[in-house]
């Protein structure tokens, strides 16, 4: 079994339609209503061609089955890297996301100048929490963080991608 990446496509709007269920959205403050998520599959097909971002389908045995980010971002007037990442519920607890996530890590390391990249999980989303330790992020607080039409409790973790590759 194996798990790669690959840039997002025009034929992923389906895999991100079926993440805008509530047990997938429960720690996002829900769904969104269908027309935002076709924009947010417009958008991350404009963001794909970019030099700034890397937006990927997770692929697990060729089959998409998720989605992992990373983007420029700012944090307390640093300028970072965030990421964010799905996987649909028949692969989670399988090492799926971890596999995602780690090869869009590689990818920020590789291409972007900027080396700290945070991600801020729901405090309650305890399987995202857990995978940020497992590959490699350090917990470094908790804040309130604006999302979509909602403002959730997220843990802030923080990894160094070292020197660019």
């Amino acid at each position: 079994m194996t798990t790669s990446i690959r840039p997002w496509a025009e034929g992923d709007l389906a895999l991100l339609m079926r993440a805008n269920d509530p047990v997938m959205t429960e720690f996002l403050g829900g769904p969104e209503a269908e027309e935002k998520v076709r924009e947010r599959h417009e958008k991350y097909l404009r963001f794909a061609q970019l030099e700034t971002a890397g937006i990927f389908a997770i692929e697990h045995d060729g089959v998409a089955v998720g989605g992992v980010n990373w983007w420029q971002s700012e944090w307390h007037d640093e300028a970072t890297l965030e990421t964010g990442w799905f996987v649909v519920p028949e692969v989670q607890g399988r090492g799926v996301a971890a596999a995602g996530v780690s090869a869009a890590l590689d990818d920020a390391r590789a291409r972007s100048e900027r080396r700290r990249i945070l991600a801020f999980p729901a405090t309650a989303n305890h399987p995202s929490n857990r995978l940020c330790a497992r590959v490699g992020f350090e917990r470094i607080g908790e804040e309130r963080f604006p999302y979509r039409d909602t403002e959730l409790h997220v843990a802030v973790w923080s990894l160094d991608l070292g020197p660019r590759t």
